[in-house]
C-alpha cells in the first residue's frame, strides 16, 4: 500500500485498495481474535483496535498525496455542511430503516442484545475508517487520474469487496457459507458506495458520508437486528 509519488496512477491505487482488503481478511474478527483478548467485551476492544490498523495506511496517503488529491486534507474533513444531498440521503435512510423494522417486527423494536453504548462507538468506528479507506483516499485518489464514472465504480467494487472476507474466514474455519447474507450484503454496498462517492462530490467533505454511513449502520443494528 506505500506508494511512490511519481508513481500515482491507476494501477498503483488500485493495488493500493487491493492492499487494504488484503489487510482486512488478515484483522477481520472473524479469525476470532477477540476471543483471545482476557478482557471484558473483548470483541468491542479488539473491533477498535483492528479498525485502527487498518486504517493507519489511508491516513498516511491522504497526507502525503494530499496536495494532488481532488480533495485535500484540510477539504476532506472541513466541518459537514446541511446541503439538499445531505438532508434528503439523511431522511431517505431514515425512513428505509423504519420501513424495515415495521416490516419485519410489525411495529417498533429495539435490538435487545447489543450493548448500546458499546455498539455506537463501534459502529462510529466503522463509518470513520471505512469512508477514510474507500471514499476519502480511494475514490479521491481515483478522480486524479480517471473519470468520476470510473472511480465511483472501483471504489464501489472495492467497497463491496471489503465485506466478503468475512464470509470467506467462516467458510474457511467451520464449512458454512451465508449465500443470501453475502448477496444482501453486496447488493446494499454497491448502492451505498456510489451513493457515498456522490455524498462527498456534492459536499466536498468526507464528514457527508461518514455521518450517514454511521447513523444507517447503527439504526440498522438497533431498530432491525
Amino acid at each position: 500500500m506505500m506508494l511512490v509519488k511519481k508513481n500515482l496512477d491507476v494501477k498503483s491505487i488500485l493495488l493500493s485498495l487491493v492492499g487494504f482488503i488484503l489487510l482486512w481478511a488478515i484483522v477481520t474478527d472473524a479469525w476470532g481474535y477477540s476471543a483471545l483478548l482476557p478482557i471484558r467485551f473483548g470483541s468491542y476492544v479488539y473491533a477498535f483496535i483492528s479498525r485502527l490498523i487498518w486504517v493507519a495506511p489511508a491516513f498516511w496517503l491522504i497526507f502525503r498525496y494530499s496536495d494532488s488529491l481532488v480533495y485535500n486534507r484540510k477539504s476532506l474533513f472541513s466541518k459537514p455542511l446541511w446541503n439538499r444531498p445531505f438532508i434528503i440521503t439523511l431522511i431517505a435512510s431514515l425512513v428505509f430503516v423504519l420501513a424495515c423494522m415495521f416490516l419485519n417486527h410489525v411495529g417498533f423494536w429495539l435490538n435487545p442484545v447489543v450493548n448500546i453504548p458499546l455498539e455506537t462507538m463501534k459502529i462510529i468506528m466503522v463509518g470513520l475508517v471505512e469512508e477514510t479507506v474507500l471514499r476519502g483516499w480511494g475514490y479521491n485518489a481515483l478522480l486524479i487520474v480517471t473519470s468520476d464514472q470510473k472511480a465511483v465504480l472501483y471504489s464501489t467494487i472495492f467497497f463491496v469487496l471489503l465485506h466478503w472476507p468475512a464470509y470467506f474466514v467462516r467458510l474457511f474455519r467451520f464449512g458454512t457459507m451465508d449465500v443470501l447474507g453475502l448477496l444482501g450484503q453486496s447488493i446494499a454496498a454497491m448502492i451505498w458506495g456510489i451513493l457515498f462517492c456522490w455524498l462527498l462530490k456534492k459536499g466536498k467533505t468526507l464528514w457527508h458520508p461518514i455521518i450517514i454511513h454511521i447513523v444507517y449502520d447503527l439504526c440498522i443494528v438497533l431498530f432491525v437486528g
